[in-house]
């Protein structure tokens, strides 16, 4: 009796770890390789004109807002923030979060529009296509450059809040002609097997003529690093670095925006042992630290950082948001831009739209191209 059952327990095990490396094979076969370059397609692109081009005596506004694949409103956790979740809860509140980012979008009105973790058929927001939706409702050129793909993603560990399939992105929308936008490979990878599940980030490059010039508006939609132990960011960074300071030394107007995932300068002090002090505090030294922004290279080469700290553009999702007492929050300031020597900022505001529908709040940029 002893031995069957001891024989059917190792049956057991054995069955368990041999499906475990068959998932993990699959993950292998499917992953997501992107190139070191991808020529995105453009919807409703417009007709190669004048009139369709930035003009130098029009000011531009710009808008940045990570809309949390419409699945990380005020009444969400997040498992790799600290929280449960991995996923809402059904259908209708993703669809209701999302009709709510959409408001939050043509209210602006802005000209040109960066947004990050937009999903598209992914099981973790119910296959909501919000890439569609978002196309639609803006109806201007729109390109989507993808920076999360697999097919099963297995986690948080319980089985009703895995993410499961994952496509997502970052979408850049403009109501400029687009002479062309390029997927960009960032460096840094998570190791293996970690990385056969996780984000591969890029930066979206998008071309806009200006009119009556051979010059370009260069806008760049980032997502940077969130996870990782700061070293991704770093050379994210400096990969950044390469990439605008080479569009700004063709002659080009250069703007840098999305989520940074790291502190901007003006919301953080750096102590001689390295260690931080926060605008927004951080609480708990157990909760996620968005490092500091180093601000050297930028101030060294004269780029200008735009950004608007009156309200925080992020929240942790340790907890949903704690609307009573405001003080159980966790908020960082990681959302804005960077912008090139040859561009006036004309105004910079984080909306307070109460982490809403989002666990980001937008930032919208005003500039002005100099002569």
């Amino acid at each position: 009796m002893i031995k069957r059952l001891l024989k059917i327990l190792l049956i057991m095990f054995v069955s368990i770890i041999s499906l475990a490396v068959l998932f993990v094979l699959t993950l292998q076969v499917f992953e997501y390789r992107p190139k070191d370059e991808t020529d995105l397609s453009i919807e409703n692109n417009l007709e190669n004109i004048e009139a369709n081009h930035v003009n130098k005596d029009n000011s531009i506004k710009i808008m940045t807002f990570n809309i949390g694949y419409a699945s990380l409103s005020e009444t969400e956790d997040f498992v790799m923030d600290g929280g449960e979740k991995g996923r809402m809860d059904d259908k209708e509140s993703v669809e209701a979060n999302l009709l709510g980012i959409g408001n939050i979008i043509t209210s602006s009105e802005a000209n040109i529009y960066l947004l990050q973790e937009v999903d598209y058929k992914s099981s973790r927001s119910y296959n909501t296509l919000q890439f569609n939706y978002i196309s639609n409702l803006v109806n201007m050129p729109v390109t989507l450059g993808y920076n999360y793909r697999c097919i099963f993603v297995p986690f948080p560990f319980d089985l009703t809040q895995m993410m499961g399939t994952v496509n997502s992105g970052i979408v850049t929308a403009t109501d400029y002609y687009v002479e062309d936008a390029t997927r960009i490979q960032l460096p840094g990878e998570f190791s293996w097997p970690l990385r056969l599940a996780n984000l591969k980030r890029c930066a979206v490059i998008t071309r806009l003529p200006i009119s009556g010039s051979d010059q370009y508006l260069v806008i760049i939609n980032v997502h940077l690093s969130a996870y990782d132990d700061g070293t991704m960011r770093i050379q994210e960074i400096e990969a950044l670095q390469t990439m605008m300071q080479y569009e700004y030394d063709l002659g080009n107007y250069v703007v840098v925006g999305g989520d940074f995932n790291q502190t901007f300068p003006n919301a953080y002090t750096k102590n001689q042992d390295g260690t931080y002090e926060y605008l927004f505090e951080l609480k708990d030294p157990n909760y996620w630290q968005a490092f500091g922004l180093d601000d050297e290279w930028f101030v060294g080469n004269n780029w200008q950082f735009a950004n608007d700290v009156t309200n925080p553009t992020c929240r942790l999702l340790h907890q949903p948001l704690d609307t009573v007492n405001e003080e159980n929050n966790q908020y960082y300031a990681i959302d804005g831009f960077i912008v090139s020597a040859n561009i006036d900022i004309q105004s910079v505001t984080t909306r307070d739209e109460n982490f809403k529908y989002s666990d980001h709040n937008p930032v919208e940029l005003i500039i002005n191209l100099k002569p």
